[in-house]
């Protein structure tokens, strides 16, 4: 038995090479279809890795060019009449990012599945989403749907390019912007030969919405900034649109996204300190603006948090 004991063999945590009777390694044969098939998965896999680090990339530099955005639309100050000059500069940094950066996303998910990719640039679609909202808001106009966005990811360009390496070469364009100078003859012999293909950057549904749930924070801050310039009158204006936005969130029922839990709970939050700026204007009249811009009390009266025993009744008028 002792000798049986001591020839036993002991392989735990040992991931030693594959060995042959004598300890010699075993040539590994390339020509066996199960390791081609192998070398060929891991190839694939891979090239999708790569492609998943890619577009990581893009979406960070989407994060950051929406954020610097957000600053600038927070420069909006009535007093120094510059709304025009800072919604024409951020238009153009907002089509910049179409331009420069969502293009190089629709090349990564050419011919492929743009689901497996989402969770790459989620985060600069959301940051993206709640700038491009928010320069709306702050420059009067409606709150795009996003079937309208999705069209202003959508590209054409001309089928001359294999891989996304190549395709910066090509001329891209949105599809709801033709384009008038191009000659006809040229536009016919692209109809006749199939030479133009779309581009397309998936914008899914729910990052839509809770770009749009990133957006009451920015409108919370746009309230409290209205206080501490004297309009005093602006706070109920987005004020309001709070409510309505939380209003329209609560009616979203079954959805099973943990992301949206948190952002429901972030705009709530948002709302509360924007209803408790309106109130404080009620209350006080005109003190309000002069007691909002001091910097002991604005931290920690419009710092509401709701208590963890405070159900949740619905919007507050």
């Amino acid at each position: 038995m002792s000798g049986y004991r001591g020839n036993k063999r002991q392989h735990y945590g040992k991931g030693s090479a594959r060995r042959g009777r004598d300890h010699e390694n075993v040539a590994v044969d390339e020509n066996n279809p199960i390791i081609q098939c192998f070398r060929e998965y891991a190839t694939i896999l891979d090239a999708k890795h790569d492609k998943y680090e890619r577009i990581v990339k893009i979406s960070r530099d989407i994060t950051i060019e929406s954020k610097r955005i957000i600053f600038l639309l927070h420069t909006i100050d009535p007093r120094k009449n510059n709304l025009q000059k800072v919604c024409n500069e951020a238009k153009d940094r907002l089509e910049a990012i179409f331009r420069n950066h969502f293009v190089n996303i629709a090349k990564e998910l050419k011919d492929q599945d743009p689901y497996q990719y989402t969770r790459a640039y989620t985060n600069g679609m959301q940051e993206f989403i709640e700038a491009y909202t928010f320069y709306e808001y702050s420059c009067g106009m409606d709150i795009s749907h996003w079937d309208a966005i999705q069209k202003k990811l959508t590209y054409s360009s001309d089928q001359n390019v294999d891989s996304p390496s190549n395709a910066r070469s090509i001329t891209e364009k949105p599809l709801n912007e033709p384009t008038d100078t191009e000659p006809d003859e040229q536009k016919r012999s692209n109809e006749t030969t199939g030479e133009t293909m779309k581009l397309t950057c998936l914008l899914h549904p729910q990052d839509f919405v809770l770009g749009l749930g990133d957006l009451s924070g920015e409108i919370m801050r746009t309230c409290i900034n209205s206080l501490g310039s004297g309009n005093s009158e602006s706070c109920f204006l987005h004020c309001r649109f709070m409510q309505e936005l939380y209003k329209g969130f609560l009616s979203v029922t079954s959805i099973r996204s943990r992301d949206f839990s948190h952002k429901m709970m972030t705009l709530r939050q948002s709302l509360l300190k924007s209803e408790n700026v309106c109130y404080n204007v009620t209350v006080r009249g005109g003190e309000a603006a002069k007691w909002g811009t001091t910097d002991e009390t604005s931290g920690a009266m419009f710092q509401l948090q709701p208590s963890k025993d405070d159900d949740d009744e619905g919007v507050y008028f």
